[in-house]
């Protein structure tokens, strides 16, 4: 059992919490400790559901933090790319991340053989969608003599035919990654890689996880999303893609579609309008919503799972880089909140941070990287943005969890009351984490 004394819930302080067998038992003043109880001395801090990150790659993020850094803000040219590259840990497989294209133009074979020929290399793009091989890694991977060294969307063909050396340790990296996520609050995750399958499942069943874990993923998952990947220069078969749909719902399973252009984002919702959608539907991103697709998305029901935490990390790449016409429709909040869209919170880690606090941050200041402002008019509340990552796993943008007798205690501890955790809405402020009744996070010794 686990006691928190003199927490502030929903405004009124001086509360005492008790969970017991991984539900909040007890809510009032003054509870009386249990023999062999642990107790946490909140001094006052708000107590709050334990974050949820609504969209996240989990096994990504732990092999990322295992991985080479090859794009910004670490690596911005070619000759710190190649430095990058030589100064690689190990003697095996190099493993890089970030990529983007201002660093060094578009990658193929011949140019990583000149930064690195004497050991694989597999460079992945910022976008997750392509990764870049040298000739050393075409080898080992059994491509033809004549590929560029270019996978576009071949995750699962790098994971069949890489030979995993060390499968304990990467058990530990996602358990050790997902300790991480529990200093930032996080008691639930929703693993949102398309290629997720029944074996996933039966990997995820061998971990210890600080987090309750939500799997979408491809056909061969049994139950949950069924993750679709929409490329606007290479849209499915409109009657394909509508069948798809409705295949998944015939067996219960809601669809996450992944939109992050305007082209993308209108041919999902039209077609989902057209099939017909389900509790659950969902679209992922949602990168550029103008105000007739804003319309598109109210009309059908659809929820949003955005990442305005992408506004802080790129936004001075967008603001340089898009065209100026759509910087007020990039990865907006209000308006969908004003619009009646359920909108849900997730940092896209590892393609973002993995940080829901900087991701708040961001939806209330829509302040870029260098300062400037991304669609002002698109600001939250700090209230509203909290609720971003409170909401039930298979409900973003629904009602938010409450703390109250019978709930699961996955719980978020704060510093301080609300009324200051909200100018600052910094990760420093959670002080230790709950999941199902135990604590998984400490920032000190509160016990």
């Amino acid at each position: 059992m686990l006691l928190i004394r003199q927490v502030e819930l929903d405004g009124v302080v001086g509360l005492d919490v008790r969970c017991r067998e991984g539900r909040i038992d007890e809510v009032g003043r003054d509870l009386s400790k249990f023999p062999g109880e642990t107790t946490i001395d909140a001094r006052g801090g708000a107590l709050i559901p334990g974050l949820h990150d609504h969209h996240i790659h989990l096994l990504a993020l732990a092999a990322s933090r295992r991985s080479v850094r090859c794009g910004p803000p670490e690596v911005t040219s070619t000759a710190e790319l190649r430095t990058a590259l030589t100064n690689a840990p190990g003697t095996g497989w190099i493993r890089g991340v970030g990529y983007v294209e201002s660093v060094a133009g578009m990658l193929d074979r011949e140019i990583l053989d000149g930064f690195c020929g004497d050991r694989p290399v597999r460079i992945q793009h910022r976008s997750g969608k392509m990764w870049f091989l040298n000739s050393l890694a075409c080898a080992q991977l059994g491509l033809e003599p004549s590929s560029d060294g270019q996978l576009f969307r071949e995750d699962t063909l790098l994971r069949e035919r890489l030979d995993h050396e060390n499968i304990e340790q990467e058990t530990l990296d996602v358990e050790a990654t997902s300790a991480w996520l529990a200093s930032y609050g996080v008691t639930g995750i929703t693993e949102t890689t398309h290629s997720n399958n029944d074996a996933t499942v039966r990997l995820f069943g061998t971990l210890n996880l600080s987090q309750r874990v939500m799997l979408m993923g491809n056909e061969r998952l049994a139950d949950g999303p069924l993750k679709i990947m929409l490329d606007d220069y290479a849209l499915p078969d409109i009657d394909a893609f509508r069948q798809r749909i409705t295949t998944a719902h015939e067996h219960g399973r809601p669809v996450a579609v992944h939109c992050v252009t305007r082209t993308e984002l209108v041919f999902a919702v039209s077609t989902l309008l057209e099939a017909g959608t389900i509790p659950g539907d969902r679209i992922e991103h949602a990168s550029v919503t103008d105000d007739p697709a804003m319309e598109l998305i109210a009309r059908s029901g659809l929820t949003v799972v955005t990442q305005p935490n992408l506004i802080m990390e790129r936004g001075s790449h967008y603001l340089d880089e898009v065209d100026h016409k759509d910087h007020p429709y990039l990865y907006r909040c209000r308006g969908f909140v004003d619009a009646g869209v359920p909108l849900g919170g997730g940092t896209d880690a590892p393609f973002g941070r993995p940080d829901p606090w900087a991701a708040m941050r961001a939806a209330v200041t829509r302040q870029t990287d260098d300062g400037r402002v991304i669609g002002e008019c698109e600001a939250l509340t700090p209230r509203q943005a909290l609720a971003l990552f409170t909401t039930h796993p298979d409900d973003p943008g629904g009602p938010e969890r409450r703390i109250a007798p019978g709930e699961a205690a996955d719980l978020c501890l704060l510093t301080h009351g609300w009324s200051e955790v909200q100018h600052a809405l910094h990760s420093d402020v959670v002080a230790a984490t709950i999941m199902d009744g135990v604590v998984t996070f400490e920032r000190n010794k509160l016990t």
